[in-house]
């Protein structure tokens, strides 16, 4: 396979806007945004919940509905943003960031505030930034998208966690699909790393799942606490 490093340096880095390819964004954009990100405030104070993001009526090609809510409300001129090679290469994907968010498109990965990436692209963090212990806060948020989220810990193939800390009262089980091994122990062990890391955001469809650096990670394990189930796929 490939490296994230090698298909990093063919990245597209298109800085022009194809007036052709624009969609709509938020109908509503101020009362949308703060609806969004709402949304991802709940997810970030709850980790593994699942949170269904506000809808457009269209998505540029390469990305779901939930990380388009997230480009829509989180990025704009002052934030970098780096794109994987499949998205980079996704024309309509470029040109609506430009034109809707205003952000910066950055070649390396260690020099963006948030990254998206597809899930099989990825198989390391290592490009991105953790950030210092004198500025923690300087790290890459990772938007990764999925084919399946739930916390019922039973997809196919999928990454099962126990999760505990901050807001969590017991424990929290979440389930991943797509995730590749190695990514997903880098996941576990980088928690040693805190207050540097690496703030995750998996999308799927409408669903969002925060999965902040403070978050404790572990094989999941059957618990005695009832928990609400909950999952989605991609459509």
């Amino acid at each position: 396979m490939t490296s994230l490093q090698t298909l990093s340096s063919q990245a597209s880095s298109l800085k022009t806007v194809d007036a052709s390819l624009l969609i709509a964004g938020f109908e509503n954009p101020v009362a949308q945004c703060q609806q969004a990100f709402r949304q991802l405030l709940s997810a970030t104070s709850e980790p593994g919940t699942l949170q269904t993001m506000v809808a457009t009526d269209a998505q540029p090609a390469g990305l779901n509905t939930a990380s388009w809510s997230l480009a829509l409300s989180l990025f704009d001129a002052d934030c970098t943003v780096w794109l994987s090679p499949v998205l980079a290469a996704q024309p309509a994907l470029v040109s609506n960031l430009l034109f809707h968010c205003q952000t910066r498109l950055v070649e390396h990965a260690d020099e963006a505030d948030f990254a998206l990436c597809n899930a099989d692209e990825l198989d390391t963090l290592q490009p991105f930034s953790f950030g210092s212990a004198e500025y923690p806060a300087t790290s890459t948020s990772l938007i990764l998208q999925v084919p399946a989220l739930s916390d019922e810990c039973s997809l196919s193939a999928g990454s099962g966690w126990t999760l505990t800390g901050p807001g969590i009262k017991f424990s929290r089980h979440l389930c991943v699909a797509g995730l590749q091994d190695s990514l997903q122990q880098e996941l576990i062990h980088s928690r040693n790393r805190f207050p540097c890391g690496i703030d995750c955001f998996f999308t799927c469809d409408h669903t969002l799942v925060a999965l902040p650096r403070s978050t404790q990670l572990s094989i999941d394990q059957p618990i005695d606490q009832p928990t609400d189930q909950h999952s989605a796929q991609e459509s």
